[in-house]
């Protein structure tokens, strides 16, 4: 976490430019979208836990690089266990989805200086990892959603499937591809 102090981070915010503004929208729109989402699952909310989540995400926008991120993800987590009692409600990708943007565009905009511009390579980099998150999170609710209601034995070998489908997901968010190629390339001097 950074050390800067609020002026410091205030002024630096003033400094956004670019992608920045938009991963700082982001920021605020993505805890508001999983509110909604938790809304339209159950039908109402907790105002008091909307406002402080809503609060939350401004100061995450000045302070991107803080553990408030955490904070707001816990109590949206904590609202929806709360209120949503249908597991396999379609609202539960939207929620997830929105999740992952705030991550995603938290940990972007901490990344790289406010007014840094950002790369071709840099921006598919961060799109390709987030949409395989938000895919995943589809993926989710639909077996979910298919076996709602049976009652699912336990089985070794869906266990085995399981872990192998996450090693190889690990592999791929690592690396960004699957080969079984060096995992760092190496320096190459130029003296």
């Amino acid at each position: 976490m950074n050390d800067v102090l609020l002026p410091d981070s205030l002024w630096l915010l003033s400094r956004v430019r670019g992608a920045g503004v938009v991963l700082r929208a982001l920021m605020l729109m993505s805890p508001a979208v999983a509110v909604g989402c938790t809304w339209l699952a159950a039908g109402h909310t907790v105002p008091v836990i909307n406002v402080v989540i809503l609060g939350l995400a401004l100061v995450c926008v000045v302070l991107p690089d803080s553990h408030f991120g955490l904070l707001v993800v816990l109590l949206i987590g904590i609202e929806w266990l709360a209120t949503v009692h249908d597991r396999a409600t379609p609202w539960s990708v939207g929620a997830a989805v929105s999740l992952a943007v705030f991550h995603a565009s938290m940990a972007a905009a901490s990344v790289a200086p406010p007014a840094a511009t950002w790369t071709r390579a840099m921006r598919r980099r961060w799109m390709r990892r987030s949409a395989a998150l938000m895919v995943a999170s589809a993926g989710t609710w639909a077996v979910v959603a298919a076996i709602r209601g049976h009652h699912v034995a336990g089985s070794a070998v869906l266990v085995a499937a399981s872990l192998m489908a996450l090693a190889s997901a690990g592999l791929w968010a690592r690396e960004g591809t699957l080969d079984a190629g060096p995992l760092h390339e190496p320096e190459v001097s130029r003296s």
